[in-house]
């Protein structure tokens, strides 16, 4: 006999109800491709507006203007002079806005589809069963 420890066999221990570690992975990468995927698709999506004549408002479009006081910090420099350089920036990041609210909401909802059909139960037997409830129609 052991002095510190037990000769009893423990049971199985039981398996929770959790989602597979790649659930979390999808989500992960879901989170860095939408963006991205939102910001390729905006650039391409107003250059083909500009080319056929889709009328884009004007305050979006041409070169973005940096506030003077920004010019002050010395870090900032070459990167306000390289965003000051990009054309249609304004359009293309209400685009990309728009875009990533648009897939997000698609692959959310695939997402939700495919755990529904892939993960845990709905109810474990910890819960109370549902009712059984029989209700006569009602006749006046």
């Amino acid at each position: 006999m052991a002095k510190y420890h037990t000769y009893e066999r423990r049971g199985k221990s039981l398996r929770r109800n959790e989602p597979h570690p790649i659930w979390r992975g999808i989500g992960c990468v879901t989170m860095l491709l939408v963006p991205a995927m939102s910001l390729g698709l905006s650039i391409i999506m107003i250059d083909l507006a500009l080319k056929n004549g889709i009328a884009i408002p004007e305050g979006l479009l041409g070169l973005p203007i940096m506030p003077s006081l920004l010019f002050r910090v010395p870090g900032l420099v070459k990167l306000l002079i390289w965003i000051e350089s990009l054309n249609n920036l304004y359009a293309i990041l209400a685009g990309a806005f728009t875009l990533t609210i648009f897939l997000g909401g698609v692959l959310a909802l695939l997402y939700a589809f495919a755990y529904r059909l892939v993960g845990p139960p709905r109810y474990t037997e910890l819960d109370a069963p549902p009712p059984n409830v029989k209700t006569k129609r009602y006749k006046r």
